[in-house]
């Protein structure tokens, strides 16, 4: 195995489960995405049936983590799904597969700083009065998270645990203080039963629900940095996906508690969506709780944006080591031994799309973090089901050997169920693309074809080293 040299390493044991946990939970936004995401889940897809679209997405994720695990346990890369497909489908398609990942993280990226700017500006002019231009804010913010990835995962890790503990206090507050005040009876059972699940466009409704768990999947991105990665990723995984399958089905189904079936419905589908948990929060708990929640609405992007900078950081620095970008880009800083190369790189794009949407004046939030929080689902999904495909010959190729005893379960059933459900969504979500860019713009919604180019030319540019005998095979880098 060739040798990462002491300049291409990132620090080793920096963190254990539990921060890994908050992590990569922060990137899901748990309060953004029941605020913004569980009214669209209610109003476009199958009404109160929400809390059953989350639980059904939670399953099929854990089903997902079953071979993804089982991978972690033997590949440990910050390549994470590059590494695992190259694995399982040899290294060009892992190729192909990475450059969309790559690009796809980024873009989650810049759909964070403008979200986040945009909501900034807007609860500080709500607030104190005060008219700070949204992008003033992003740029701002951009250099804390900047800060923050360059004094590495520990200190970022220290920020997310305290940000999302706020997070899940404010959404467990609010779901107490609906259970007092509505009383048990008000949560229905009608949200999990199947007559109510096939109203509406249940199709949509598991599309946006899936849309609330982007993230999870990023714990074996941080495999290198972790202690003993062989258990902590998994064990990281298997709790993130099923404390956010808790939060969103809890949270969704005392929403529809508050507001009541048919004026939760009705409200959702209108133009006032977006406010339903501000006014749960207001009504429940008073002006000032509908303050903070606000500002910690606020954070809760500011805390996806800081996961989500890690994660795309960790996958350019993966590909300048393995040769597919320059290998400059995968220089750590000495001291925290984070990717500030690839962290400065992600930065100044960042800062010249903000740019530039700043000077045309476009709205940052409908025509950037809609566009660009659509491309990265897109992305991240398509990656995910290949992945899930990939890990079924890499199992049942090395099982028997040491290390590898799993049953048809762990090689193919669970692998090949998440693939054919990953699919599946993924068919839904571009089908539905328009709904998510908010766009009627043929170019805009033609960007999927954008991440295939993306693929293919990935592909051919592998293709090429290969045949000179240059790329490098992420199996055969020695991170340890």
């Amino acid at each position: 195995m060739a040798q990462t040299e002491g300049n291409e390493q990132l620090k080793k044991g920096a963190i254990g489960t539990m921060p890994l946990v908050f992590m990569v939970i922060a990137a899901a936004a748990p309060l953004g995405a029941v605020a913004g995401n569980t009214p669209l889940v209610i109003g476009l897809g199958n009404g109160i049936a929400a809390p059953l679209d989350f639980l059904l997405v939670g399953i099929l994720l854990l089903i997902f983590s079953v071979g993804y695990t089982a991978m972690s346990r033997h590949i440990v890369n910050a390549g994470a799904f590059y590494t695992y497909i190259s694995a399982g489908l040899g290294k060009r398609l892992g190729s192909a597969a990475g450059y969309v990942a790559t690009f796809s993280y980024s873009m989650l990226t810049i759909y964070c700083a403008s979200a986040s700017g945009y909501f900034a500006s807007n609860t500080i002019q709500q607030t104190f009065g005060v008219t700070i231009p949204w992008w003033a804010c992003s740029i701002v913010l951009f250099a804390v998270i900047y800060a923050l990835g360059w004094c590495g995962i520990e200190a970022g890790a220290t920020v997310l645990m305290v940000a999302l503990s706020l997070e899940i206090a404010v959404l467990a507050a609010l779901d107490i203080a609906v259970l007092v005040e509505k009383g048990a009876s008000a949560f229905t059972l009608d949200s999990f039963s199947f007559t109510e699940f096939t109203k509406g466009a249940p199709g949509l409704g598991l599309t946006f629900a899936f849309l609330c768990f982007i993230g999870f999947e990023a714990t074996a991105i941080f495999g290198e940095e972790v202690k003993d990665p062989k258990t902590t990723v998994k064990r990281a995984t298997y709790i993130a996906v099923i404390i956010i399958g808790v939060i969103y089905v809890i949270s969704s189904w005392a929403g529809i508690a508050a507001m009541g079936s048919s004026k939760i419905v009705t409200m959702a589908q209108g133009a006032d969506a977006g406010t339903i948990y501000y006014v749960i929060a207001k009504n429940s708990l008073g002006t000032v709780f509908s303050t903070i929640y606000d500002w910690l609405f606020i954070t809760s992007f500011l805390a996806a944006w800081l996961s989500s900078f890690n994660m795309s950081s960790r996958y350019i620095f993966a590909f300048g080591r393995n040769g597919l970008l320059p290998q400059s880009v995968a220089r750590t800083q000495s001291r925290f031994k984070s990717p500030y190369v690839a962290s400065t790189i992600l930065t100044a794009v960042g800062l010249v799309i903000i740019i530039v949407y700043a000077v045309t004046g476009l709205d940052p939030y409908l025509d950037c973090a809609a566009i660009f929080s659509a491309i990265a689902v897109v992305g991240i999904i398509a990656v995910e089901a290949v992945a899930a495909i990939s890990f079924i010959p890499y199992l049942l190729r090395k099982n028997g050997e040491e290390g590898f005893h799993y049953n048809r379960w762990t090689t193919t059933i669970a692998p090949a169920l998440s693939a054919i459900g990953l699919i599946g969504i993924l068919i839904m979500v571009i089908i539905n693309f328009p709904l998510l860019t908010g766009s009627t713009n043929i170019a805009i919604n033609l960007l999927p074809v954008l991440l295939l180019a993306i693929a293919v030319g990935g592909y051919l540019y592998a293709r090429h080293l290969d045949m000179q005998g240059h790329p490098v095979d992420p199996m055969n880098i020695d991170v340890n």
